[in-house]
């Protein structure tokens, strides 16, 4: 595949550890580890036709051969961190502005977040500072993640899973708690344990 920086490869494997882009978040970056120790390095994966697909510069010199894949788990740990980072967010937002405050889109890196949402007017100094307090009280206070995967979808609404009606959701949903009286959605991604 061409891309502006050159050729790009595409690997899919039967097994892997890494995340691919979705729901905002970026996907994972790191390397592959050949049997006789050559490297080849994955610079994005995404999803694509329900596989799990890493992007390469370059093939592995035996692409028969078995690979050990390594995340980069700094990278990883900064993008979980500002993932969990927008459902304390979102929850802040409804918590102080109303429970009209919608999701409207998000963008998860390791460096940064982005999180769109609907209101009717600009945020005041006051309001984005009661926000952020809101945040960092529950960084602060350690809320547990409490992880429910293949909950059915009926079963997750009725304990007051948001779900992002932009998004495809099958009838097996992963449900993300960060206590159930501040942050309970559907998520895919990656997030700290606390």
């Amino acid at each position: 595949k061409t891309k502006k920086e050159g050729e790009q490869y595409q690997l899919v494997f039967n097994l892997t550890p890494f995340y691919p882009e979705g729901g905002g978040q970026v996907g994972d970056k790191g390397y592959l580890e050949s049997g006789n120790g050559d490297v080849t390095y994955i610079v994005d994966t995404k999803r694509e036709n329900n596989e799990i697909v890493h992007f390469a510069a370059s093939l592995p010199k035996d692409v028969s051969g078995t690979f050990k894949a390594v995340v980069d788990e700094k990278q990883r740990w900064r993008t979980a961190c500002n993932h969990t980072a927008t459902h304390l967010l979102h929850q802040a937002l409804r918590k102080i502005l109303g429970d009209h405050v919608e999701q409207k889109g998000s963008a998860v890196h390791s460096k940064y977040l982005r999180f769109d949402f609907s209101h009717f007017s600009k945020l005041t100094p006051e309001e984005l500072r009661k926000v952020e307090n809101f945040v960092n009280a529950r960084i602060e206070g350690q809320l547990a993640l409490e992880e429910n995967r293949n909950v059915p979808m009926k079963e997750a609404m009725k304990q007051g899973a948001m779900a992002l009606f932009g998004e495809k959701y099958g009838e097996s949903v992963r449900v993300i708690t960060f206590d159930p009286n501040y942050s309970v959605e559907l998520c895919g991604g990656t997030h700290v344990p606390y």
